[in-house]
């Protein structure tokens, strides 16, 4: 009987090695929960990562909404041979006579601050000028259509011209600054530009002489 309770334990080791081993038992999966509801009538859009100042359409739209400017009703007038040029001043600005010659004359246009801003106002009997480096775009003014804007930079300023339709007589307006300084004056600018006009000098017709007398 001792000899076989030892042989029974060596058989039951045995199988015991035998056998693989008992997989594991798989782990239970959670149920999906729901997400609770939320209610977005009171939810207002998150505000964009970006401020309006890093956004350069808000800040065209922010120029482009610009106050009107004040006109002081002063009209300005240059008379060339056949015909004249009109325009009138924004609040505050002031103008003097310029050079005057028979090939040139000129007003100066100044707005009322230290910078010393002016703006020349210029008949010729005869313009031109050199297209070297010059940019030269088209814009549309209220009476007076199509102009041309030429513009050159030189020593850190703006040389800007602005040449008119062809008429009997050639005028120009024009003016040398920084860029920051037009900028600070582009509405005044665009308001005198808006003002513009172009009109036929009108000349006295010649006067009859008295008959000379027979001799």
């Amino acid at each position: 009987m001792k000899k076989i309770l030892p042989l029974i334990l060596v058989l039951l080791l045995l199988s015991a090695c035998g056998r693989a081993p008992a997989a594991p038992a798989p782990e239970e999966t959670p149920a999906p929960t729901e997400a609770p509801a939320v209610n977005t009538e009171n939810l207002t859009p998150d505000e964009p990562e970006n401020s309006e100042e890093d956004d350069p359409m808000k800040a065209t739209t922010a120029d482009e909404s610009r106050e009107p400017v004040a006109m002081s009703g002063e009209t300005v007038t240059l008379d060339g041979l056949d015909s004249y040029l009109r325009l009138t001043l924004p609040e505050g600005w002031t103008w003097t006579a310029g050079k005057e010659s028979a090939e040139r004359k000129s007003l100066l246009l100044s707005a009322p601050t230290d910078d010393g801003f002016t703006i020349e106002v210029n008949w010729w009997s005869s313009f031109g000028m050199c297209g070297t480096g010059v940019d030269f775009q088209k814009l549309t003014l209220p009476k007076l259509g199509e102009v041309t804007l030429a513009t050159e930079q030189n020593s850190g300023l703006v040389w800007w011209t602005l040449l008119l339709p062809d008429s009997p007589d050639q005028f120009t307006l024009q003016l040398s600054a920084t860029q920051e300084e037009i900028d600070a004056h582009q509405s005044e600018i665009d308001a005198m530009l808006e003002t513009l006009e172009l009109g036929a000098l009108s000349h006295i017709p010649p006067q009859p002489q008295p008959p000379r007398d027979s001799i």
